[in-house]
């Protein structure tokens, strides 16, 4: 019995130990696999999704400013109640326009899309703008660990519609995506992405 618990203990304090010496890339790949990006091509438009307009505006208008797209288009319906301290009264979509244009994109190749409040309802609108303007190739763009839940959404649809989709990931401003559990902010984001990637399993 007593050599029964000391084999347990040897392996209960080789497992933790292993699980410390190699603690930086465990709680890595949580964000690695997350994380799915495409190479760039030519496409007919950018495409923004709600929930970081700041970021994944900064990352539109260097692929715009680059010659792959000639348009951006903004898409997502929430309102930023926190603003409301300021009597502003604006959505997410309005925000990443308002940032685009700061970087000094025409207002003339913006076209915005003041609706959805998921990453499904925006995959329907923007499937739908796609057969409305026969676009054959789009660039998405989102959070880093945004993009396995974005490619597990759109990609067979969009590809069964004839759009080929290409998912390109915003770098956060305010923290290390593969340094996430350094933060109080990774922290949330991994724990939100992980709670809503599951559910989308589960649900869809």
């Amino acid at each position: 019995m007593l050599k029964k618990l000391f084999f347990i203990f040897l392996f209960l304090l080789l497992t933790g130990a292993a699980l410390y010496l190699f603690r930086t890339p465990i709680l890595r790949s949580f964000a690695t696999f997350l994380i799915r990006e495409d190479s760039l091509q030519t496409a007919d438009a950018i495409f923004i999704l709600s929930g970081g307009g700041y970021d994944r505006g900064n990352e539109a208008a260097k692929i715009y400013d680059a010659g792959w797209a000639p348009v951006i288009v903004c898409t997502g319906g929430n309102e930023m109640p926190m603003l409301c301290v300021f009597d502003i009264d604006t959505l997410e979509s309005d925000m990443a326009r308002c940032n685009l244009l700061q970087l000094g994109i025409p207002d003339s190749v913006i076209v915005m899309i003041r609706q959805g409040t998921s990453t499904k309802e925006e995959f329907k609108i923007i499937l739908r703008y796609c057969a409305q303007h026969n676009l054959s190739r789009i660039i998405i763009i989102t959070s880093k660990l945004h993009t396995y839940r974005v490619n597990d959404v759109f990609r067979k649809t969009m590809k069964d519609a004839g759009v080929d989709l290409i998912i390109r990931a915003a770098k956060n401003s305010r923290f290390n995506e593969l340094e996430w559990w350094k933060t109080e902010e990774g922290l949330i984001a991994i724990n939100n992405e992980w709670i809503k990637t599951l559910y989308y399993w589960w649900k869809y």
